[in-house]
């Protein structure tokens, strides 16, 4: 049967997951930052295009 790990052990594995949790969310707000950057000069080109397909 196996053995659970130490409360030392634990601990370290805890602040491993907070560590990864930390990094995930910082990418994550990152990534939110950027598709907010590039989302409204994309939609503008979108809209000029449409608008320049129905004057023709």
């Amino acid at each position: 049967m196996k053995q659970l790990p130490d409360k030392k052990k634990l601990l370290e594995l805890l602040e491993l997951a907070k560590d990864f949790e930390r990094e995930a969310r910082e990418m994550s707000e990152f990534s939110t930052e950027i598709a907010y950057k590039w989302q409204c000069p994309l939609e503008a080109r979108r809209s000029a295009k449409q608008e320049v397909s129905q004057v023709k």
